[in-house]
C-alpha cells in the first residue's frame, strides 16, 4: 500500500472552492433574502483588506486566516448569487383575450397517455397592437391528434395563453413534481385540446442542443436498421445513444433491482469506455515523437460523443472532468483526479447551480470519490501484488464496484427507498461485459452504414446484449433481490459520509486518532435510527388523485394502515408510498366483507369510524332506494367512480356534511355532481381539481 496516495488540502485546492460554493447554492435554495449576498460581500472585502495589510511575514497567520475567510465568504456569496440569478420568473405574464403566444418546441415530444408532453418556450406575444418577444419556459400537454404526431424539435406553434402554475402535491412526502420542473426552468403549464393551437410554417433556427438530438435520433435510427431484434435495440439505444424512448418499463425495473440502473442511462461509466477504447486503439502512438496526442484526440472525442447522445448533463459532466484531467498532461501541469473531479464539479454548478440537487449529479460525483478515495484499499491485487492479469483485473473489478457501492448506496436509497443486494456482484460480472458490447455495436453500425458483411457482427451483438438482459433479470429474480421499504433522513446521510471520511482518513493515514470522533458518530447514528422507529406515527385520512382507481388510506399513531379501493387486484397505490415508508406502516388492503378494528380505526364497509369522524365509502348503487325514519350522520362520503347515481338519492338515508369527489369520476360527471351538492347545500371537495383530499384527526 506505499503506493497509496495520500490526499492533502494541498493537492486538491479546488475543493476550497467548492465546498463554500455548495454551501452558498443551498442557502439561495432555502433562502431567498437577497441581503445575504451583500454580507457576504461585505465579509469578503473586509477579509480581503485585513489579509492585505496583514502580507508581511510577522503577521502571517493573521494573513492567511484573512485571505481565507475573504474567499470563502466570496464563493458563498457567488453561490447565492448564480443560483438566484439562474431562477425562473414565476409571475405570470400579462396578457389579454387576443393574446397569441408564439412557442417553439425545444426537445421531441413524449408521447403519453392521453396528450403528447412537449417541453416548449414562449418566444414572443402577439397582442392586437404589436408583437413582443418573450422566454417564457412552458411545459404543453397537446391532445393526441394527427398533427401533434408530426411536432418535432424546433417547430414553432400558436396558441391562446392560458397558463397555470405548476402547483406541488398536498401529498406528505409526495415527490414534488414542481419544485422539480422549476429546476429544469419551468413553472408554467397549459393543456391543448383540437383548434386550441395551429403549427406555423416557420420553422426556428435549431440550437445546439436541439443538433445533438438530431444526430442523436440519427444514430439511433442507424441502430434500428441494423437487424436487431426491437427490445435489444430498445436497450442499446439507451445504453449507448442515450435514448430511452422505447425502453420497456420492466427492462428498467429489472436492471434496477439487479443493481445495474446506470448501466441505462449514459453517464461517466459510457464516457470512461469511450476513453478506453480510444485510448487503446491510439496507444501506439505513445512511442512515437507525438505522445500528448493521444489525451487531446481522446478529450476532442469524448465531447463528439456527449454532441451525440444529446448533450446530455451527465455526459457533459464527465467529460469536463476528463477535459480538466487531459489539460493538465498537455501542458505539463501537476494534477490529481480529485482535483479534477472539485474542479469540474465548479465549473457545472457555477454555469447551472441547479445541478446541485440533481440525483444524477450527486450520485456521479460521489461514485467517482468514493471509488479515488477508497478503492486503493479493497484492491486486493496490488495490496497482495498478484501477477496474475486476470486475476488482478478481477480484483481490481471487485475494489473499484465496492469503492462505489459504498459511497453512492446511502444516496440511492434515500431518493428510491431501496437497496439492490446483488449490485455488487451484477456489477462484478456484467459491467466488465460493457466495452465489448459498445464495440460491437459501434462496429455493426458502421458496418452497416458502409453495407460491409455484418453477419457475424449482428449475431455476436445481439448475443452480448442477450447476456446482459438475461443477467439483468436473472439477478432480480434471485430471492431477496431488493431490501425494500428504506426510509433515510438528510441527518443520517451527513452522519454517513461523516463516518466514511473518518474511516478513509483512519486507512490513509494509518492512524487511530479519528476513533474518538467515529465513536462519537456511531453513538449518534445509532439513537437516530432509535428515536426513528420509536417515536409514533403521525394520524392521517386521505383520498389522493387516481386516474383509473380510487384509494381511501387511513392511518393512526399506532403504525396501522387500512387501504380501502376500487381496485380488485389487491396491488398497493403508488400514491402514498414515501408516507407509508417513512411512517413505517403496516399496511392491510380491505375487502368488501372484511371488518377491521383499532383503537382508533373501525371499518365495516361501507360504513367507517376513523377516530371521531364517520366515513361513508360509495362504489355501487345499493344505497339509491334505502330509505330510513332517521337519516345517519355521516362526516364524509367518498364517491367513487363507480356509484353512477347522484347525490340526492343519498340524502334520503345519510345526513352528510361533505361529499368527497374521485379524481378517477368522469369530469362531466363529476361537474354534475359539484352543481348538485351545491343545490343541495353539501360541501363538496373534488380530488380532481384540488389533487388530494387529506383528513387529520382533532386528537390522537
Amino acid at each position: 500500500m506505499n503506493n497509496t496516495p495520500r490526499y492533502t488540502i494541498a493537492h486538491i485546492p479546488f475543493l476550497r472552492l467548492l465546498l463554500p460554493l455548495a454551501i452558498g447554492i443551498v442557502c439561495g435554495h432555502y433562502t431567498t433574502c437577497v441581503g445575504g449576498i451583500y454580507v457576504c460581500a461585505f465579509v469578503a472585502i473586509a477579509g480581503g483588506v485585513v489579509a492585505w495589510m496583514t502580507r508581511h511575514n510577522r503577521l502571517k497567520r493573521l494573513h492567511h486566516w484573512a485571505f481565507f475567510t475573504s474567499a470563502t465568504m466570496a464563493m458563498v456569496g457567488l453561490g447565492m448569487f448564480v443560483y438566484m440569478h439562474s431562477q425562473p420568473d414565476e409571475e405570470l405574464p400579462c396578457t389579454t383575450s387576443s393574446t397569441v403566444a408564439i412557442a417553439r418546441i425545444e426537445e421531441a415530444p413524449i408521447k403519453k397517455q392521453y396528450s403528447y408532453q412537449v417541453n416548449a418556450t414562449i418566444i414572443a406575444m402577439d397582442d392586437s397592437s404589436c408583437t413582443h418577444t418573450a422566454h417564457i419556459p412552458v411545459l404543453l400537454n397537446i391532445k393526441h391528434s394527427y398533427t401533434a404526431n408530426g411536432l418535432q424539435a424546433g417547430d414553432i406553434i400558436m396558441f391562446l395563453p392560458r397558463l397555470q402554475r405548476i402547483e406541488s402535491s398536498a401529498l406528505p412526502d409526495a415527490f414534488d413534481y414542481a419544485q422539480y420542473m422549476k429546476m429544469q426552468g419551468v413553472v408554467f403549464r397549459q393543456y391543448l385540446a383540437d383548434g386550441e393551437w395551429q403549427q406555423s410554417a416557420y420553422t426556428a433556427t435549431p440550437t445546439l442542443r436541439q443538433r445533438a438530438q438530431r444526430v442523436q435520433s440519427a444514430c439511433v435510427e442507424s441502430l434500428r436498421n441494423s437487424g436487431l431484434s426491437t427490445e435489444n435495440i430498445a436497450l442499446l439505444s439507451a445504453l449507448l445513444w442515450g435514448d430511452k424512448t422505447n425502453l420497456p418499463a420492466t427492462t428498467r425495473e429489472y436492471f434496477s433491482a439487479a443493481g445495474l440502473s446506470h448501466v441505462l442511462a449514459v453517464s461517466g461509466l459510457h464516457t470512461g469506455i469511450i476513453a478506453l477504447i480510444i485510448s487503446c486503439l491510439l496507444y501506439p502512438l505513445r512511442y512515437t515523437g507525438l505522445r500528448k496526442l493521444p489525451y487531446a484526440l481522446t478529450i476532442a472525442t469524448l465531447w463528439v460523443y456527449a454532441f451525440i447522445t444529446g448533450l446530455s448533463p451527465s455526459v457533459v459532466r464527465a467529460c469536463i472532468m476528463a477535459t480538466f484531467v487531459g489539460t493538465a498532461v498537455l501542458i505539463n501541469r501537476r494534477n490529481t483526479a480529485l482535483n479534477a473531479l472539485c474542479a469540474s464539479a465548479v465549473c457545472v454548478l457555477l454555469f447551472d447551480p441547479t445541478q446541485l440537487f440533481d440525483i444524477g449529479f450527486q450520485l456521479s460525483y460521489v461514485a467517482v470519490a468514493g471509488i479515488l478515495l477508497f478503492s486503493p484499499y479493497f484492491d486486493l491485487g496490488r495490496i497482495l501484488d498478484i501477477r496474475n492479469f486476470i486475476a488482478r483485473a478481477i480484483l481490481q473489478s471487485v475494489s473499484v464496484s465496492t469503492a462505489a457501492m459504498i459511497a453512492t448506496t446511502p444516496i440511492a436509497a434515500y431518493y428510491f427507498h431501496y437497496i439492490p443486494v446483488w449490485g455488487l456482484l451484477s456489477n462484478i460480472i456484467f459491467v466488465p461485459l460493457l466495452p465489448y458490447l459498445v464495440v460491437a455495436t459501434l462496429a455493426l453500425q458502421l458496418c452497416c452504414a458502409f453495407h460491409w458483411p455484418h453477419q457475424w457482427l449482428l449475431q455476436a451483438t445481439d448475443r452480448l446484449t442477450q447476456i446482459l438482459t438475461d443477467g439483468a433479470n436473472f439477478i432480480a429474480g434471485l430471492p431477496s433481490a431488493t431490501i425494500d421499504g428504506i426510509w433515510l433522513s438528510p441527518l443520517f446521510l451527513i452522519l454517513y459520509f461523516a463516518i466514511t471520511i473518518c474511516l478513509w482518513h483512519i486507512l490513509s493515514r494509518r492512524t487511530l486518532r479519528p476513533c474518538l470522533p467515529l465513536l462519537i458518530l456511531l453513538i449518534t447514528l445509532q439513537i437516530l435510527l432509535i428515536y426513528q422507529s420509536a417515536k409514533p406515527s403521525a394520524s392521517l385520512a386521505f383520498v389522493a388523485q387516481e386516474r383509473n382507481y380510487t384509494h381511501l388510506q387511513l392511518a393512526d399513531n399506532a403504525r396501522h394502515c387500512y387501504i380501502i379501493s376500487t381496485d380488485t387486484t389487491s396491488a398497493l397505490p403508488r400514491q402514498g408510498e414515501e408516507w407509508r415508508i417513512r411512517e413505517q406502516l403496516h399496511t392491510n388492503i380491505v375487502n368488501s366483507n372484511d371488518t377491521m378494528r383499532t383503537t382508533h380505526i373501525y371499518i365495516a364497509l361501507p360504513f367507517i369510524q376513523y377516530y371521531d369522524s364517520r366515513l361513508l365509502w360509495v362504489d355501487d348503487n345499493e344505497w339509491r332506494y334505502t330509505h330510513t325514519s332517521q337519516p345517519i350522520h355521516i362526516d364524509y362520503a367518498i364517491i367513487t367512480e363507480q356509484y353512477k347515481g347522484k347525490i340526492k338519492p343519498l340524502t334520503a338515508t345519510f345526513d352528510i356534511d361533505t361529499i368527497i369527489l374521485a379524481a378517477s369520476i368522469f369530469p362531466p360527471k363529476a361537474k354534475q355532481l359539484r352543481q348538485e351538492c351545491a343545490t343541495i347545500g353539501i360541501g363538496c371537495h373534488d380530488t380532481g381539481e384540488a389533487d388530494v383530499w387529506l383528513y387529520k384527526p382533532n386528537s390522537d
